[in-house]
């Protein structure tokens, strides 16, 4: 009865399904902090596939649209589908009771052997040899195969044409259900789960504006305390005055060599002990004393404005603060306040810090606001790196050439960042961003050994060292040439390049 069911279910699915075969597909997306996946096809209009995996939405069924808020390109995921399935063919969509299936690529269509009753729903192509490829060269074999499992711990596998795994999310598995409920209505539970979606991530992304909003609030205070004590020292400008003065009269009798003097002070009837250096006669620094009072007071004006300045900032950013706790939990609601945070100071790394879409566990507002800006035309600067992603979503940053590995290493790189390069060899600097106090987990450091070796004299060796240090051991010598540094404090990973993972992190590549 069970079986008849789930059957039936997966049959309506199918049903609607069956038109896609053969189309072409046009667009993968997909947002890890919630689990849709959706997979974009053009089958006379856009039809869009979306499956739920979790953690905050599970189920399948055909999207009205694209999810709002969805990972960016540099995703692992995302970088995978796009890489793997984005512009082919649909071949075949198998709709069975762990999940569905979806086969791309360009072979001789397949027949469909007949199944019996209660067995899995399978959608082919229709008896038509498919298009020739340009410049009439050779039929293609079936490229990938997305398996997508939906569910509250549901997860998407893709493989290739041998069935062998290129990517698993999330990377540490989980136990995807052994029948899926599929919907009456693939339609209506479609729209739902991309609303659910949406929602989910939109308040996410609340959450991370408002975090990164705060931190900027909490920045601009620690800016202003820091100017408020640089005015403060505004005070000591009449004592080094009057040292520097006393120092002119008196320092005559003050003993060479003395590393101290006692002035008379004719305003008091006491003494002043001065601080001197022992290397110069006293007399003679007196002026030291009077330059930096006039040092002082030339900065007392910039000071003033820079403490006006912060101030207004920070009331501009408490109103700001104060409209995020106030505003819905929608894109449209929070686009236009995550423009004023950018006005305000509130950068895209900070913004990026935790959302929900980027990668891992964190980005959604990231990957939005970086989507949002792709579309608005708006160019990013060009950086000294490329980014790639480990299975599990950290980043790795690649340097593009010699002058770009300096500008990696010493202007991006932070001192508890994890800094590689292939031993004895020239080749790319890499560097593993991470937490303050953190260590690199085993399996991102085989990815960024395995990427610097890719990158270097070594590529195509089956086995390279690596050597790798915390970025503070790292130094760049004066006068050395563009990317040459010295490090010390070295440990060595021996890597063994396996193409899988080297196919794997190459097409993570995040251009720009």
């Amino acid at each position: 009865m069970e079986d008849e069911q789930g059957s039936g279910q997966g049959g309506a699915l199918a049903e609607v399904l069956a038109g896609w075969v053969g189309a072409r597909i046009d667009a993968a997306h997909a947002n890890p902090a919630t689990g849709l996946v959706a997979l974009a096809v053009y089958a006379g209009a856009r039809r869009v596939l979306g499956a739920g995996v979790g953690p905050r939405v599970a189920g399948a069924g055909v999207l009205p649209r694209l999810p709002r808020l969805r990972a960016g390109a540099s995703h692992p995921l995302v970088a995978a589908m796009r890489a793997h399935l984005v512009g082919r063919r649909v071949l075949a969509i198998e709709v069975r009771r762990d999940g569905i299936a979806v086969v791309a690529g360009d072979p001789l269509p397949a027949e469909n052997d007949g199944e019996g009753e209660g067995a899995d729903e399978v959608v082919r192509a229709p008896e038509a040899r498919p298009e020739p490829a340009a410049g009439g060269g050779p039929e293609l074999a079936p490229g990938a195969r997305l398996e997508l499992a939906p569910g509250r711990r549901g997860e998407a596998r893709l493989l290739d044409a041998a069935g062998h795994l290129i990517l698993r999310w999330p990377p540490q598995g989980s136990a995807p259900p052994a029948e899926v409920a599929y919907p009456v209505d693939p339609l209506a539970a479609g729209a739902a789960l991309v609303e659910a979606s949406d929602e989910a991530a939109a308040g996410q992304e609340k959450a991370a504006l408002a975090r990164a909003v705060r931190a900027r609030r909490a920045a601009l205070e620690r800016r202003a305390e820091a100017v408020r004590g640089d005015l403060g020292r505004l005070g000591s400008v009449a004592r080094l005055q009057k040292t520097g003065q006393l120092l002119l009269a008196q320092g005559g009798r003050v003993p060479r060599g003395a590393a101290k003097a006692l002035l008379d002070d004719w305003e008091t009837g006491g003494t002043i002990e001065v601080a001197l250096d022992p290397a110069r006669p006293a007399k003679a620094q007196a002026e030291a004393f009077f330059a930096k009072a006039r040092r002082y007071q030339r900065g007392e004006a910039v000071m003033r404005a820079r403490l006006a300045e912060t101030e207004r900032a920070l009331a501009a950013v408490a109103a700001l603060e104060a409209d995020v706790a106030a505003a819905e939990a929608r894109p449209e609601a929070l686009e236009p306040l995550a423009q004023r945070a950018r006005s305000l100071g509130v950068s895209r790394a900070e913004l990026a810090g935790v959302g929900a879409a980027g990668g891992g566990a964190a980005g959604s507002a990231a990957g939005a606001a970086g989507a949002r800006g792709a579309r608005a035309g708006r160019a990013a600067p060009r950086q000294p790196f490329h980014a790639f992603r480990s299975a599990s979503g950290a980043a790795i940053l690649v340097g593009r050439g010699a002058a770009d590995n300096d500008a990696l290493t010493t202007k991006h790189a932070r001192p508890h960042d994890l800094w590689l390069h292939a031993k004895g060899v020239s080749g790319s600097h890499v560097v593993v961003p991470l937490p303050k106090g953190a260590s690199c987990p085993a399996d991102v450091l085989v990815d960024a050994a395995t990427l610097a070796a890719h990158f270097s004299d070594a590529r195509g060796e089956a086995v390279c060292e690596v050597s790798y240090v915390p970025r503070r051991h790292v130094r760049k010598p004066r006068g050395a040439a563009p990317g040459a540094v010295t490090f010390d404090r070295e440990k060595v990973i021996a890597v063994r390049v396996e193409a899988e993972r080297l196919s794997r992190l190459l097409a993570t590549k995040e251009e720009g």
